[in-house]
């Protein structure tokens, strides 16, 4: 993190003319984009990227938001005698056939020409300083794929499409500190990069978008979730890209939240208190962002590979039914021919007797004159 007691900022806010605004701050930096696309091309989230990151969200203006930390993101450090730049690019990839927009985006901070002269921070200042950079440093953040009971690591990474992923991550460190998720992408590449697919699955700092569900908190360093194995690059090996925020837990309720969609009751609802609910009305549009969002620990964890497959359980079952239709065809066929055939046998020795024995015989019988004259 970039200590206050070292830099001065230089930059606070930069507008370009081609609709690009930077404002950076000491350890992070906010940027709103608008590329230039044709009238045809519609602006997709999906297609930009600042360094490594997707954006957080995109705005009611049709302007793409990065919110990012400059530790995060592959940001390029370049250090002089006098000043700290932090240097990316911004990248808008159209599509096939379509040359790409990039960028290029700076932060540059002024270094105090005499540090060593500096009276404007104590040494108690400083020593509190080092005492957080070192209670950071203690923090440790992981992320792992579960069974479905939670109890230990996945034994499978392959997954139906449909099926449950159990996902959990968490912080381990000596503070009372509240984890959330605030932002997840999978992609086919370990390191994202302006061509990569990507999916996106948490957005609007917290807001699961797909089809799953944030479970209970068991401990408030822990988050779990199913995540709903989604049609994306399916057969092939997919990694999550996820935002963690560890936040102490008096301020949750301020900087964070974990939201999922309810269908039973058809509307958002907030993991940690439902009856707060109405701060995830956001997750369908634009959630709002305020500077202290960025309050707490953070970092970038890839989980994977995994892999999503169809599920071909349905199809096998009607293909084993018709096979076995198709298996027994024979034995039906030769059971229909011989009562066909009996049938036919019955009926041809019925009309035989009728017309040879019993109606033949009728027709032969003729009584003798002489004997009905007699009597």
């Amino acid at each position: 993190m970039i200590s206050s007691c070292l830099l001065l900022m230089l930059a606070v806010s930069v507008t370009a003319q081609n609709g690009l605004s930077v404002d950076c701050s000491s350890d992070a930096v906010a940027v709103s984009w608008r590329p230039r696309l044709d009238l045809s091309e519609k602006l997709d989230l999906s297609r930009a990227l600042l360094g490594n990151c997707p954006p957080t969200f995109l705005g009611s203006d049709e302007t793409l938001r990065f919110y990012v930390s400059l530790r995060d993101c592959g940001f390029h450090k370049q250090v002089s005698v006098q000043k700290v730049m932090y240097s990316s690019v911004l990248v808008y990839d159209r599509g096939p056939g379509l040359s790409f927009i990039s960028q290029p985006l700076r932060c540059v901070y002024d270094l105090p020409p005499e540090p060593d002269k500096m009276t404007m921070f104590s040494p108690e200042d400083e020593a509190l300083d080092e005492a957080a950079a070192a209670e950071e440093e203690e923090m440790t953040f992981s992320m792992e794929l579960m069974n479905s009971d939670f109890s230990g690591p996945a034994s499978s990474l392959t997954f139906k499409m449909g099926s449950s992923i159990p996902i959990r991550a968490e912080v381990d460190s000596h503070r009372s500190l509240l984890m959330f998720l605030e932002k997840c992408v999978a992609s086919t590449d370990s390191d994202i990069s302006p061509v990569s697919p990507v999916h996106p699955i948490i957005s609007n700092s917290g807001c699961l978008i797909e089809n799953s569900t944030f479970l209970p908190r068991r401990v408030p360093a822990e988050i779990r979730l199913y995540l709903q194995a989604f049609k994306f690059a399916l057969g092939e090996k997919i990694f999550l890209h996820c935002d963690l925020m560890a936040r102490d837990i008096p301020s949750m309720m301020v900087n964070g939240k974990a939201c999922h969609f309810v269908k039973e009751s058809s509307r958002w609802e907030l993991l940690d208190d439902p009856s707060q609910s109405s701060v995830c009305s956001c997750c369908e549009s634009t959630c709002p962002w305020r500077p202290d969002m960025r309050n707490g620990v953070s970092a970038r964890k890839v989980l994977g590979p995994l892999i999503i497959v169809e599920d071909t359980s349905d199809r096998s079952l009607d293909t084993l039914v018709s096979e076995e239709g198709l298996s027994e065809s024979p034995v039906w066929l030769l059971v229909t021919l011989v009562t066909s055939l009996l049938l036919t046998v019955t009926v041809v020795l019925a009309m035989s007797y009728y017309m040879c024995v019993w109606r033949g015989g009728r027709m032969g019988y003729r009584p003798r004159r002489d004997l009905l004259t007699k009597h």
